[in-house]
C-alpha cells in the first residue's frame, strides 16, 4: 500500500448512515443534500462513511484530516466525480484539470491573482458599482442576486480579460444557470448515461453548451484581434509558449477562460447576495456597517487603501460566507489505498470535505446558525485550525 504517513489501520468502515442496497443514500443526498451532510457530520463524528450507489464516500470534518487530504496527501488523490462532471461545460480547465498540466495552467494564470495586481482592480471595481448603482432607484423592487450577477461578471470580464459585458446579460446567465442545472442532475443520478446520446436532458446540454462556448469564443476573438496585446490575463494565455514554441489550442484557451469567468464572477455574487439578505434579517448589524461607512468614508466612493479602515466589513462578509458558503463541498478521490483517521481508503474511493458542515461546528463556532459578524472582530481566523474554516 502507497501511503505517505504509517498509521495503524482498523478494519471495516468509519460509521455512517443506512442506505439502501441499491442507491445507497443517494436519496436523502437529492432530496436535502445540505441537511444530509451536516446531519452525518454532527451524528457520526471526524470521520464518517456511506454510499452513493455504487461509490464509497468518506466526509472528514476535522481539520487536521482535511489538512492531510488537501496538503499532506494530496498528490494522491485527483478530483472527485462530481467535479468532472462538469468537464463538458468547463472543459480541462483549472477546475477540472490534474497533475502537470493544471500546473502550468496555474502558473499561467497566477499573476493575475497577486495581491498587488488585484488592488489594481479597484478602481475599475468601483467605476463599474457606480454604474450598476446609478440605475437603482428608492422603493424600487429588483432581483439583487441577478444585479450583483451583472456586476460581478462585468468587473471579471473588464479586470481579467480587458473586455466588455455580453449585451443580453440575462440570456447568458439563465443558459449558464441551465447548464449547471443539468450537470447537477447528472450527479445526483445514480445511472448516467454517456452526454452523446440524445436523451432529451442531453440535447438541452448540448445546446447550453454550444451558446456558452458562442459567447467564449467572441471574447477570445475579441482578444486576439487587438493589434497591441495588453496586460490583461487574456493577453497572457494568448501569448503563453510551452518549451517548444506551441501556444494553447482554442479550446484550452476556452476551457481556462469559462473557468475563470465563472470562478472570477458566480461566487462573488452568491456572497453579496447572502450578504444583502442576512443584513436585511439583521438591522443592528446593517446600522453598523453603514455607520462604519460613515465614520471611513463620509459619503465618498472607497478605494482599496480603506480596506485596513473597514473591519466591520469584512467581518460582515466573512460570516456571510461562513453562514452561506458560495462553495459548500470539496471532493477528492484516492489514486491508491491510504490511510485517514486510522481508517483504509481505498484506491477509488472519493472523500467530501464540507464548508456547510465546518461552519456549523460549534466547537469553532459557538452558536454556529446565529450570524454574528461580531465573532470575527477579536482575532478569531488566526485562533481557530486553519481547514476549519
Amino acid at each position: 500500500m502507497d501511503n505517505t504517513r504509517a498509521a495503524p489501520i482498523r478494519r471495516g468502515l468509519p460509521p455512517g448512515p443506512k442506505g439502501t442496497w441499491i442507491r445507497g443514500n443517494l436519496r436523502q443526498f437529492s432530496d436535502q443534500r445540505l441537511k444530509f451532510f451536516l446531519d452525518v457530520g454532527r451524528t457520526y463524528g471526524d470521520l464518517s462513511s456511506f454510499r452513493f450507489g455504487p461509490r464509497r464516500i468518506f466526509l472528514a470534518t476535522d481539520s487536521d484530516l482535511i489538512e492531510q487530504v488537501l496538503v499532506t496527501d494530496a498528490k494522491h488523490y485527483i478530483k472527485h466525480f462530481g467535479a468532472r462532471a462538469y468537464k463538458p461545460v468547463l472543459g480541462n480547465g483549472l477546475v477540472t484539470s490534474e497533475g502537470e498540466f493544471w500546473l502550468r495552467q496555474r502558473r499561467l494564470s497566477q499573476p493575475a491573482f497577486l495581491k498587488n495586481r488585484v488592488l489594481s482592480y479597484a478602481p475599475m471595481m468601483t467605476q463599474l458599482t457606480d454604474r450598476m448603482l446609478s440605475h437603482w432607484r428608492p422603493g424600487e423592487l429588483m432581483d439583487v442576486h441577478f444585479e450583483f450577477s451583472s456586476l460581478t461578471s462585468a468587473i471579471a470580464l473588464k479586470t481579467l480579460f480587458d473586455l466588455d459585458d455580453p449585451g443580453d446579460r440575462e440570456r447568458f446567465t439563465e443558459t449558464l444557470r441551465l447548464a449547471f442545472d443539468l450537470m447537477s442532475a447528472r450527479f445526483r443520478s445514480l445511472l448516467r448515461l454517456p452526454t452523446w446520446l440524445p436523451t432529451p436532458a442531453n440535447l438541452r446540454l448540448k445546446r447550453a453548451v454550444a451558446e456558452l462556448f458562442q459567447v467564449v469564443d467572441g471574447f477570445i476573438a475579441q482578444g486576439r484581434a487587438r493589434k497591441e496585446p495588453g496586460d490583461d490575463l487574456l493577453s497572457r494565455l494568448v501569448a503563453a509558449q510551452d518549451d517548444d514554441g506551441t501556444r494553447m489550442t482554442a479550446r484550452q484557451l476556452r476551457d481556462e477562460m469559462m473557468t475563470l469567468y465563472l470562478a472570477g464572477h458566480e461566487t462573488t455574487a452568491l456572497t453579496l447576495s447572502w450578504a444583502w439578505y442576512l443584513l436585511s434579517q439583521h438591522p443592528a448589524a446593517e446600522e453598523k456597517l453603514v455607520a462604519e461607512w460613515q465614520r471611513v468614508l463620509g459619503g465618498r466612493t472607497p478605494n482599496a487603501d480603506d480596506l485596513p479602515n473597514l473591519p466591520y466589513t469584512e467581518a460582515v462578509l466573512t460570516e456571510a460566507m461562513r453562514v452561506y458558503p458560495p462553495v459548500y463541498l470539496i471532493g477528492r478521490e484516492a489514486t491508491c489505498d491510504l490511510e485517514l483517521g486510522g481508517y483504509r481508503v481505498k484506491k477509488g474511493y472519493t472523500v467530501f470535505m464540507s464548508q456547510w458542515v465546518n461552519h456549523r461546528d460549534p466547537k469553532y463556532f459557538p452558536d454556529p446558525e446565529a450570524f454574528r459578524p461580531e465573532r470575527w472582530e477579536n482575532g478569531l481566523a488566526r485562533r481557530i485550525p486553519k481547514y476549519a474554516y
